[in-house]
């Protein structure tokens, strides 16, 4: 089958067919990880609004108190 005709899956198989393991493994991570990105992206843009994410974290340790301090102390942390 020539490349003019072939699927982007029948390509990315044809190629993995070809490939070591490790590196069909990389591959596979890879997707999967494609895959959960396009999920949550989904979950946020579909679903939320930015609006209802707020104060979400107003119980936070690391986000509570005076906003400075909160900088300050984020900004030590890398110190």
């Amino acid at each position: 089958m020539r490349n003019d005709y072939m699927t982007t899956v029948e390509r990315l198989y044809n190629t993995a067919k070809k490939l070591p393991e490790p590196v069909v493994a990389e591959i596979l991570d890879f997707a999967e990880f494609l895959q959960k990105k396009m999920v949550i992206g989904e979950v946020i843009t579909g679903k939320e609004m930015l609006v209802e994410l707020a104060g979400g974290l107003e119980n936070s340790k690391t986000f509570s108190g005076d906003s400075i301090e909160i900088q300050k102390r984020l900004r030590n942390e890398w110190e």
